[in-house]
């Protein structure tokens, strides 16, 4: 299957694509030093949140212990 969006998978059961943490009520949390990104990731960031949450392929959640950095990946140009 190829999509261009997530918006473009409403068919797709949500109990095969939903991510949980399944975390060990006795591990230890381990907290990254938040990252700090440029204006222009930022703005990129923001943007592809927004088209996510908006495409309901993702929603707000609160781990605030095990939170991690966002790492951005440059594709690479098409052709």
């Amino acid at each position: 299957m190829f999509v261009w969006s997530p918006s473009d998978m409403p068919i797709i059961d949500l109990q095969i694509i939903i991510h949980r943490l399944h975390v060990k009520p006795t591990s230890k949390p381990v907290v990254q030093k938040r990252r700090n990104f440029a204006p222009e990731r930022v703005a990129i960031i923001e943007a592809e949140i927004a088209k996510l949450l908006a495409a309901g392929f993702v929603e707000e959640d609160s781990y605030v212990e095990w939170l991690a950095n966002i790492v951005l990946v440059e594709k690479k140009d098409k052709g």
